[in-house]
């Protein structure tokens, strides 16, 4: 590995950090929201993500990021790893979710470990 290319993924590492450190209060504040308010706001389901990363790190790192955040878990994945089945506490657009997935939380993680 390059020296130039270590140090675009520690710098793009530190700003997926920060990025994924401001989803973690984000959600955790709304699921709190949820708990502290009388209206249930919650509408559960599984979705199931298709996954274009290659590499098992990778595809693990995605896998914990996304149980890590409230209100959302990975149950499962398929056997040839190019879909996992997420289940949303609050699930109000399937495609919305599955966009945000790939776009926000995937696509930083290829930048790591692709």
């Amino acid at each position: 590995m390059k020296p130039i290319g270590f140090f675009v993924r520690i710098f793009r590492l530190v700003l997926f950090i920060f990025y994924y450190l401001k989803e973690l209060v984000l959600s955790s504040l709304f699921v709190a929201y949820d708990i502290l308010t009388p209206k249930d706001l919650m509408r559960p389901g599984i979705v199931a993500v298709p996954v274009d990363l290659k590499s098992e790190t990778a595809i693990i790192a995605l896998v914990n990021l996304i149980s890590m955040t409230p209100g959302s878990l990975t149950v499962d994945m398929s056997p040839d790893k190019k879909k996992i089945y997420v289940h949303a506490m609050y699930l109000y657009d399937k495609e919305k979710f599955i966009h945000k997935i790939k776009t926000e939380l995937e696509n930083r993680i290829r930048l790591i470990f692709d």
